[in-house]
């Protein structure tokens, strides 16, 4: 029981990479990620080997390969260093898109001046604010890495 509250972060970190993993080979997500990717000095280059849907594919395909090993870390050590790092690796970079995407910070300044209040207008108040939580995730995945060293 002394790891219950690290075991359900664990699994809820796999919950969500699961998720947003097989959401990523859908037009849909391939769209939504266009504009965070394509101006991350990280990952932009990935548009040179394909599409836009190839590029969110291979994303996903990595967010589903890290939430299986982060699932087999409960059994398998290897699994867990595996996990942690490719984990701490998304983090760091889907936490990057809050700095590199242009308007996402002038955005979540309109937020904090009250300027626009309504949920309505758009389908989040500033574009990139999601990926704050994504510093849970990245302490998650961190911790697993370094326990597992």
């Amino acid at each position: 029981m002394g790891n219950l509250g690290v075991n359900i972060s664990r699994i809820g970190v796999a919950i969500v990479l699961l998720s947003v993993g097989f959401f990523k080979f859908t037009p849909t997500e391939a769209g939504w990620i266009f504009i965070d990717v394509s101006n991350s000095p990280i990952l932009s280059w990935l548009y040179k080997l394909g599409s836009r849907q190839f590029v969110s594919n291979i994303i996903g395909a990595i967010e589903i390969i890290t939430a299986i090993l982060i699932l087999f870390s409960f059994k398998n050590q290897k699994a867990a260093l595996m996990g942690g790092i490719f984990g701490t690796i998304t983090f760091l970079i889907t936490l990057s898109f809050f700095f590199t995407t242009p308007a996402a910070v002038d955005a979540t300044d309109k937020i904090m001046g009250m300027e626009h209040l309504s949920v309505f207008d758009d389908w989040c108040f500033a574009p990139n604010a999601f990926i704050l939580k994504d510093i849970v995730f990245f302490g998650v995945c961190l911790q697993l890495a370094v326990e597992n060293w």
